[in-house]
């Protein structure tokens, strides 16, 4: 076989293989979400985060995804963002925020293995997804 199609299948192969990992992580947090945006326990979370949620100039149902990406990582977001109708600008704030500070548990299990001060470091990452919030919300608000 000639190396051209050794590299196609290769890459056909890995292609399906980061698929099917995509799948296997979005599939569940977007049903996950799907049966919290129809289940009483939406208006909740609407009602409780709508305050915090205004920091940033989102609606309070942007929770969803910015918690999901908390302690997922950011195709766990894309699959909690995609369930719901956000403009361009609050897809844009929800993104940054989630990519300033993703995966916590995960990330911090690392960091404490390497040494890393683990709850200094979370709380870094938080602070710093709220500013970087807090900006590209103001900033989508005035540009987007």
């Amino acid at each position: 076989m000639s190396k051209l199609l050794m590299a196609i299948k290769a890459g056909i192969l890995k292609g399906i293989k980061t698929g099917l990992l995509l799948l296997k992580v979005m599939l569940p947090i977007y049903a996950v979400v799907v049966v919290i945006k129809y289940s009483p326990i939406m208006p909740l979370l609407e009602r409780t985060f709508a305050p915090a949620m205004k920091l940033f100039h989102l609606p309070g149902d942007a929770v969803v995804p910015i918690i999901s990406g908390f302690f997922t990582d950011e195709y766990g977001v894309v699959a909690a963002m995609s369930s719901f109708d956000f403009s361009k600008a609050s897809i844009t704030t929800i993104a940054m925020i989630a990519l300033t500070a993703h995966s916590l548990p995960v990330e911090s299990a690392v960091g404490k293995k390497i040494g890393f001060p683990v709850m200094l470091v979370a709380a870094y990452r938080l602070s710093m997804a709220v500013l970087v919030g807090m900006l590209i919300g103001w900033l989508g608000g005035v540009f987007l």
